[in-house]
Formats: C-alpha cells, structure tokens, sequence
C-alpha cells in the first residue's frame, strides 16, 4: 500500500483506488482490508493521505517523491490501466464538504473524481484495452448518468453496487 506523494517501483499487479475521498466514508480502508488478505502480492496505491490500515500493514515509502499528488496521481492511474486496474468506487457523500471561502458555497462533492472518470471513459474510447472496475451507491448524485456515458463506449461494461 502506498500514497501520494512516493514513488514505489511496481514489480506486479496494481489497483489504483480512485474515487472521494473528502466527504465520503472510510471506504478505501476497507477495500485494502479485503484486497491484502485476498491477494497479498498486490499493490495497492490510494490517494488517501491518511490511511487507518489494518494490523500489520505498513505503507510503503519511497527514497524519492513526486513533486505533485496530481502527479503522482496520473503517473500511477496509468500504471494501473495496464498492468492491474483502476477501481472506482462511488460511496454517497457521509460528511458535509468545506465552504469555498470566495464563493460562499460548499464545495462539491467527488469533483476530481468525476473529472478522473470523464478523462478514463475518453481514454478507453480509444483503447477499449484499458483496465477498469466501477461500483457505487445508487444514492450517488449521478450515478445514472455515470453508467449510460460508460455503456455508450462499451456497453457491456459491470457496475457494482457493492464494494
């Protein structure tokens, strides 16, 4: 298990764990609960600083670091569509989100995330090879309209309702 922003040679599998984190629940601690007493050998990078892993779990680190998370978040998002997967997952919002100081209004909700999952629907228009699982709530805000913009480009594609 690694975070952002440390740079781990990946010797196999990876699952990158994409999906909110401010304002959602605890999911990613989870996911590498169940991911490490399953397959043990894998890696796991989660854009989660701050991981309550499970006992006996120690994040790697690395020697060197990326200069930015977004950085390191790109570099191991593609790592992951080749040589494991991407897993998103898309929990309802469990906590109110901060107040954006010049606007006034709360920030919203898993806005990178839905970016991250425009960017990866457009890439695997081009490269139907890619590697990626998506599951959410259907209390997701748009969970609906997530599915039909992935089934348009490939319209077998599984969505999971659990983790």
């Amino acid at each position: 298990v690694f975070t952002p922003k440390d740079k781990i040679e990946v010797d196999g599998p990876l699952i990158f764990l994409a999906g909110p984190v401010r304002g959602a629940p605890d999911w990613q601690e989870r996911v590498i609960g169940t991911l490490l007493c399953e397959a043990p050998e894998i890696y796991v990078a989660s854009p989660k600083i701050h991981l309550n892993l499970p006992q006996g779990v120690n994040p790697l680190t690395g020697n060197t670091k990326f200069q930015y998370a977004t950085d390191w978040e790109r570099h191991y998002l593609s790592e992951a569509s080749k040589k494991g997967v991407i897993m998103f997952w898309l929990p309802k919002q469990a906590y109110a989100m901060p107040v954006d100081s010049d606007t006034g209004f709360h920030k919203p909700y898993a806005r990178d995330t839905r970016g991250e999952l425009g960017e990866w629907r457009g890439r695997m228009m081009h490269d139907p090879s890619i590697r990626m699982v998506i599951g959410g709530e259907e209390t997701f805000d748009g969970i609906d309209v997530i599915r039909r913009n992935f089934w348009a480009v490939k319209p077998d594609m599984p969505f999971y309702s659990t983790l």
